[in-house]
């Protein structure tokens, strides 16, 4: 059965190791012309994605694009100063994933990811009064596939943003527990 291949993902990951379409084939053991129809978008067998993820040390999931409106998931943390939380985080082994803003930044360990933001970063999209109560918070960062689903199913949208990147999200509220919608088409 074909499976749906995350080709932005596939493509980032293969770049920002700085491998060509034939480094990557070669290093995976598919084909090169496999590579270059992936990354336009067609299907992919088990044993090709496999192969692909296990070069890139992810897992195939990881790879594949989900026909659930939730895409993934991951944790968000609201500081005042990141920088204590990102040195801990760099002692333990993670990896830092920078971002074009020194007030947000990603890190990884395996499959497991987890997102600095500074109040001020968040300022920039939200407004000031309602991020100042989620300082020290971890909450959701959640991708889905349409975020008018989404916000229907959570319940109260406390504000609407567009990110410098063109991301739509809706910071949501459902008692005491709150979290962020983003919308991503790939």
């Amino acid at each position: 059965m074909p499976i749906a291949v995350n080709r932005a993902r596939l493509k980032s990951e293969r770049r920002k190791r700085g491998w060509s379409q034939d480094h990557l084939a070669a290093a995976s053991g598919v084909s090169t012309r496999t590579v270059q129809r992936l990354e336009r978008g067609d299907k992919a067998t088990l044993s090709s994605l496999t192969a692909l993820a296990s070069v890139f040390a992810l897992s195939v999931d990881a790879l594949t694009v989900s026909s659930s409106p939730v895409r993934r998931t991951t944790p968000l943390t609201i500081l005042a100063d990141i920088a204590p939380s990102l040195d801990r985080f760099r002692r333990m082994g993670f990896g830092v994933i920078e971002t074009d803003n020194v007030g947000c930044v990603g890190v990884v360990a395996g499959s497991s990811y987890h997102i600095l933001c500074s109040q001020t970063f968040m300022a920039c999209h939200y407004p000031a009064d309602i991020i100042e109560p989620l300082v020290g918070r971890t909450i959701s960062y959640i991708w889905v596939s349409s975020l008018e689903t989404a916000s229907h199913v959570w319940g109260q949208v406390v504000h609407r943003a567009v990110t410098s990147g063109g991301i739509r999200e809706a910071l949501v509220e459902a008692g005491d527990q709150w979290a962020i919608l983003a919308e991503t088409t790939d």
